[in-house]
C-alpha cells in the first residue's frame, strides 16, 4: 500500500479537508491537534459504547488503539482491554 493510500484514510487528511485552508501555519496546528489528541470514541449499532471504570467509577469511552479496541477513562485516564462476552445459549 502507498503513503498516499495511508495518508488519505488518516483523521489529519479529514481535518485538513474540513479546514479547507492553504495557510501553512494553520495546517501545521490542525496536523500537531491531530497528533496530540485521541482519536474519537467508536461508535456502533448502539451508539458510542460507555463503561464503568473499575477504579474511579467514572465513565469510560470505547477508543481504538494500535491493538484494537479499549476502554479509557473519561475522568482518570484508566486503560482497560475490551473483552466479549457470549451470550447465553450460543454455543461456541
Amino acid at each position: 500500500m502507498t503513503e498516499f493510500v495511508e495518508e488519505v484514510r488518516s483523521r489529519v487528511v479529514r481535518l485538513l479537508q474540513m479546514a479547507n485552508t492553504t495557510d501553512d501555519r494553520l495546517r501545521k496546528q490542525i496536523i500537531a491537534y491531530a497528533d496530540a489528541t485521541p482519536e474519537p470514541p467508536l461508535m456502533g449499532a448502539d451508539g458510542i459504547g460507555t463503561t464503568g471504570c473499575s477504579r474511579c467509577r467514572r465513565t469510560m469511552w470505547q477508543q481504538r488503539d494500535t491493538e484494537g479496541p479499549v476502554w479509557v477513562c473519561a475522568f482518570c485516564g484508566h486503560v482497560e482491554a475490551v473483552t466479549t462476552r457470549e451470550h447465553e445459549g450460543s454455543e461456541a
